[in-house]
């Protein structure tokens, strides 16, 4: 049986299969997905070129000159197979850690629902955000009134992460430049109380996951990933304030031309 890889969107951290080109949750294009798709695009036109090459060849060619032509087909359609069986074994092995994880979480549930209320007192957000992660927690109805608080750790860290890939740059994304990073920002500024709050997916004022603990973690979230980016990008505080409300083009705009200021050194686009 035919299965799906699968992965994590980096906006909203709902499942994808590969062959999604955007998340069908919070509509961000999916990147793997894209690349996947380019990949099985490249053997199947060298296919095409091979089988038309065949077909213009055979007609003047000579017994010797056939075989070799389709001996090359031959070849391509190998390479086909192998493409197919690779993949075909990613997907079993996502399958199988996919199960493995599975049944740690149903063991565990307890030691789980422990540490997610201390990650959340603490307000542990990275630590929230990579515990969510592993376990793939997100996806498990169990844990369905964390959906909010999963979602602002998610957000935060990808902050955080984009705010020390200008600082301090990050090894294996040399062709992003500072640009790049605080467009990214901007994306997760401009879309936090959509998803964040949960107007995305229509909850109700009274919600579980806006009140009580949830509720206090998802405002401090808010508060400190603020925080952060006021620090780090030396905003006002009225700048600082208004960046909720500003639409993403114009909260990149006003990163980037602090980020230019603050951190020239690591600017790659001067």
């Amino acid at each position: 049986m035919e299965q799906t890889i699968t992965m994590k969107c980096k906006t909203c951290g709902s499942n994808l299969g590969i062959e999604d080109e955007v998340c069908p949750y919070c509509g961000r294009i999916n990147e793997q997905a894209a690349g996947h798709r380019e990949e099985m695009q490249q053997v199947r036109d060298e296919y095409e070129r091979t089988r038309d090459d065949v077909k213009v060849r055979s007609r003047s060619a000579g017994r010797i000159g056939r075989l070799a032509v389709i001996g090359a087909m031959l070849l391509v359609i190998a390479v086909l197979e192998i493409s197919v069986v690779r993949n075909s074994d990613v997907e079993i092995r996502e399958k199988t850690k996919t199960d493995r994880i599975a049944r740690e979480v149903d063991r565990n549930r307890d030691a789980i629902a422990e540490t997610l209320r201390e990650l959340e007192k603490n307000r542990a957000y990275l630590a929230m955000d990579c515990y969510m992660l592993n376990y793939r927690l997100r996806g498990d109805d169990a844990y369905a009134d964390y959906s909010r608080v999963f979602t602002a750790a998610i957000n935060y860290s990808v902050i955080y992460e984009d705010i020390l890939n200008i600082v301090d740059g990050y090894e294996g994304y040399d062709e992003k430049t500072p640009r790049d990073w605080c467009d990214d920002i901007a994306i997760y500024i401009s879309d936090w109380d959509r998803y964040v709050g949960g107007s995305f997916w229509h909850d109700s004022a009274d919600s579980p996951m806006h009140t009580g603990e949830h509720g206090a973690f998802i405002a401090d979230a808010r508060k400190d990933a603020q925080d952060l980016v006021q620090v780090y990008f030396d905003l006002t505080d009225e700048q600082a304030s208004a960046m909720w409300t500003m639409d993403e083009e114009a909260v990149a705009d006003m990163l980037y031309e602090n980020c230019r200021r603050l951190y020239p050194e690591k600017r790659s686009d001067a």
